[in-house]
């Protein structure tokens, strides 16, 4: 009979399940941590944020606000603009913005684009509101001003050449369509009595394509613009996603540069310092495309070159 060896293993046997807690254990339990990550979350997190904020950089985590010279502050009273965002300037001694279609323009709680794709007759032609006499009389408006008018307007205030021209649809062999150059129409066709742009009578002498209507009716004579003496630069007269961008391009800034010079009475090459110096590189130095900011450079102009005051009559 063999003997069994001892092989020094212990063997444990199997007892009972233990209780893992009763129902309302499990509950309390949630609410704890629920609780505690509410708290942790919701309370200290952004108050230790917002203290760092407030302690290491006051003046971005304000909303990067600038003073009338250009230096960053905290005070809302002393803030004539944001680094950060865009807003209108129209008079010749200053460089202008994107356009904006930020609500009313460069309105920081309503931003956004206009949503018109690139084939869109209101985003190139621009639309009108038809006159009405109900619930009273008025005249016929300008409801969008599009491409076509922004790219008019920009050429008159820079002093760029170009023709307008009638035009009509003229069909290719291959099916496709094209606009034909024919007589040139004189600008002052189209101005106010007061030497302004009407941009109602431009708008509805554009190229719309006639609703209802297939093809182009190629009896039909409209007007466009050509011959541009300076290619127009895409951002001078499309606005950006946001409607908000405080950039413009540096070509756009080299166009406006000769109207800004001679507004202040300064040399062009005085103005481009400036520019220089207020043309932001692209994030890591390759993210994007480097951009001017408008704000920034019309504070400069007016710090280093502003415009002579009237003297009042004696």
């Amino acid at each position: 009979m063999k003997s069994e060896k001892n092989t020094g293993l212990t063997v444990v046997a199997p007892r009972a399940s233990e209780p893992a807690g009763n129902y309302f254990q499990h509950i309390w339990a949630s609410i704890a941590f629920t609780v505690t990550l509410g708290v942790v979350a919701c309370i200290v997190y952004p108050t230790i944020v917002y203290f760092l904020a407030q302690t290491i950089f006051p003046a971005q985590a304000n909303g990067s606000l600038v003073d009338k010279n250009g230096e960053m502050t905290t005070k809302d009273e002393d803030a004539v603009g944001s680094y950060l965002l865009g807003q209108g300037f129209s008079a010749s001694q200053y460089f202008q913005p994107r356009p904006s279609e930020a609500g009313a323009g460069y309105d920081p709680t309503a931003s956004g684009g206009s949503n018109q794709g690139p084939l869109s007759d209101k985003q190139i032609n621009g639309l009108t509101n038809p006159a009405t006499t109900q619930p009273t009389t008025q005249p016929e408006s300008l409801a969008f001003d599009g491409v076509r008018l922004r790219t008019i307007h920009y050429a008159v205030n820079n002093n760029i050449a170009f023709n307008l021209y009638h035009a009509v649809y003229v069909k290719n062999a291959d099916g496709s369509v094209d606009l034909q150059k024919q007589d040139k129409v004189p600008l002052s066709q189209f101005e106010n009595k007061d030497g302004s742009l009407n941009d109602v009578a431009l708008v509805d002498a554009f190229p719309h394509p006639v609703l209802g209507q297939d093809a182009p009716d190629y009896s039909r004579q409209v007007v466009i613009a050509a011959d541009f003496g300076t290619p127009i630069p895409g951002d001078a007269v499309t606005a950006s996603g946001s409607g908000l961008d405080p950039h413009i391009s540096p070509d756009n800034a080299a166009i406006q540069k000769a109207r800004v010079a001679q507004a202040r009475g300064i040399s062009p090459d005085k103005v481009q310092e400036l520019i220089d110096a207020h043309t932001d590189q692209p994030g890591l130095g390759f993210l994007g495309d480097p951009g001017v900011n408008v704000l920034m450079l019309n504070l400069a102009l007016d710090a280093k070159y502003p415009m002579p005051t009237t003297q009042p009559a004696k």
